[in-house]
């Protein structure tokens, strides 16, 4: 069945197969005992929970790369200072580098744009490949609201428009 994932769930509602939540980037960091999510190794909310553990004498580990998608459901919670989107736009990570952006244009390939629960008609432009979790990536363009919106979206809310 098309709207089913690989583990047999529907589409968005699998934890290990859906999307990092908004302002989440696919890979990130976390340390051996704490539990949040950092899209920063520097974060200063990070640090500071490292000043505390050393304060309370406690040990300090060091900051481990990790992928979204590979943390167990409700094992980690997103850093509320660097796993914002406005702390995306503010250093420039959109989840992708400038180097992979593509904007999606007029002559963008018609689709259909999952946005919560409803099916929107939009325009996208795919990257040039897919990233290391796997899935396809575009920008896309869409009204919601007699408002535009552009933004990045993996494959999973994407479809052809019909």
């Amino acid at each position: 069945m098309d709207d089913e994932c690989k583990h047999l769930l529907p589409i968005g509602h699998c934890a290990y197969c859906k999307p990092p939540p908004e302002g989440v980037l696919p890979h990130g960091y976390r340390t051996k005992g704490g539990h949040a999510y950092h899209n920063d190794r520097e974060c200063d909310w990070l640090r500071k929970g490292h000043d505390r553990s050393r304060r309370q004498g406690k040990d300090i580990h060091d900051a481990v790369r990790v992928a979204w998608a590979d943390v167990k459901p409700g094992e980690l919670e997103p850093c509320e200072f660097c796993c914002t989107s406005q702390w995306l736009r503010r250093h420039g990570k959109q989840g992708i580098s400038p180097a992979e952006r593509t904007e999606a244009s007029p002559s963008g390939k018609p689709c259909q744009v999952r946005d919560g629960v409803d099916w929107y008609p939009g325009l996208l432009t795919w990257e040039k490949a897919p990233r290391d979790d796997g899935l396809w990536w575009a920008r896309v363009k869409y009204r919601r609201g007699g408002k535009e919106i552009v933004v990045i979206k993996n494959q999973n809310d994407l479809r052809p428009r019909q």
